[in-house]
């Protein structure tokens, strides 16, 4: 399978991945906060929360389950992802703080 092939099947996979993930994770979100809150709430600041935890799953275990194979696949060092896994559920938890 030629690079190109394999990098237009890697990029249809990273949209299904986004979209299966910021599905479940955005559906529990709000199955939570409905229950501790009595209504759902979702944000832009949740959304981005998301996108940097698909990101950081994509990075250290999804690229290299997929077609596309590099010498310059990688995963983030730990320092990188545990700031951003810190960032990320900070964007998550920020609507309830801001909505109290």
């Amino acid at each position: 399978m030629s690079k190109v092939v394999s990098a237009f099947y890697e990029l249809l996979r990273i949209l299904i991945l986004l979209v299966l993930i910021m599905l479940v994770l955005g559906g529990g979100e709000r199955y939570l906060y409905s229950l501790l809150y009595g209504e759902p709430r979702y944000n832009w600041f949740m959304a981005l929360g998301n996108i940097m935890l698909f990101f950081i799953l994509y990075r250290n275990y999804f690229q290299f389950k997929g077609w596309y194979k590099s010498k310059d696949n990688r995963k983030l060092n730990k320092h990188t992802t545990r700031i951003s896994i810190i960032i990320a559920v900070g964007l998550i938890v920020i609507p309830t703080i801001l909505n109290n």
